[in-house]
């Protein structure tokens, strides 16, 4: 089963997008910021991140740049979420290898679930062995 991790500095939208995904099959994380998002990121990586672009303290962009320094985390598949759709957020985060930039307001669950399956595998229901 594949974990996401979600940072998101609105509770309702980390919590929504947690349910939307579980609801799904996938395993989450949640963090409500870059701080917290690296610290969840350490003790439990994910396969991938959906990670709020405007945030206190630390925005997703910057928090994006810190861990694209260490190794195992330079091709971690990353969904971008934007409050605002900004064409140069867009381009600098396309640098920092994020695979989609999604505006808040405009995109749906259905979408969101559709790009995550671009990026990852499939969730897979838990199976039961028959034995003869």
């Amino acid at each position: 089963m594949s974990r996401i991790l979600i940072v998101d500095d609105m509770p309702n939208s980390r919590e929504a997008l947690a349910k939307l995904l579980q609801n799904r099959g996938y395993e989450t994380d949640v963090a409500g910021n870059g701080a917290e998002g690296l610290v969840r990121l350490k003790r439990n990586k994910p396969d991938l991140i959906v990670l709020d672009q405007m945030m206190p303290e630390v925005d997703g962009l910057t928090f994006l740049a810190g861990i694209r320094r260490f190794p195992k985390y330079k091709d971690l598949p990353v969904i971008m979420l934007t409050g605002l759709p900004d064409r140069n957020c867009h381009l600098k985060a396309q640098t920092l290898g994020v695979k989609e930039c999604l505006t808040k307001s405009e995109f749906t669950g259905k979408e969101l679930v559709d790009c995550l399956a671009k990026h990852l595998p499939e969730p897979q229901p838990d199976r039961v062995a028959v034995s003869a």
